[in-house]
């Protein structure tokens, strides 16, 4: 999971949260978090859905940034129907989107091994590593 409801608070406040989640009557003047839990939903799986193309799921460390994108793509989802497409909103969404593209096509990297490729292998100072394949010496004398 990378985008919690702590981390929308600590990002937005609460005024904000109360404001895109308690909108419709009687209003509450609260955080509608069931409200807020489906956002949160649809952005977690949104980032996996182009993180999962380079790694494993889940992440062992999540990167801070990638909180942050996701509280981006959360709040977007919360006002989805009322955003102009030259809101800060919208842009920074559109912004999160190519920041995960390019997560996905691994021009930006997240660190750890991407899925499918193996870390190197780690070795001491003393250690021989022997290689099989052709000689490498030539003229025959061997």
């Amino acid at each position: 999971m990378y985008v919690t409801v702590d981390a929308m608070r600590e990002r937005f406040g609460d005024q904000e949260l109360i404001e895109l989640t308690d909108n419709r009557e009687p209003y509450q003047n609260e955080i509608n978090f069931q409200k807020l839990n489906a956002a949160l939903e649809e952005a977690n799986s949104e980032i996996d859905g182009y993180v999962q193309v380079r790694y494993k799921l889940p992440l062992p460390i999540v990167p801070p940034y990638l909180v942050a994108i996701g509280c981006h793509i959360a709040r977007y989802h919360l006002c989805a129907m009322v955003v102009t497409e030259n809101d800060p909103i919208k842009i920074r969404y559109n912004d999160a989107v190519k920041t995960l593209r390019a997560i996905s096509k691994g021009e930006v990297a997240l660190g750890g091994t991407p899925a499918g490729e193996s870390a190197p292998l780690e070795t001491s100072t003393n250690n021989v590593m022997l290689v099989v394949g052709r000689r490498d010496f030539g003229g025959g004398g061997w």
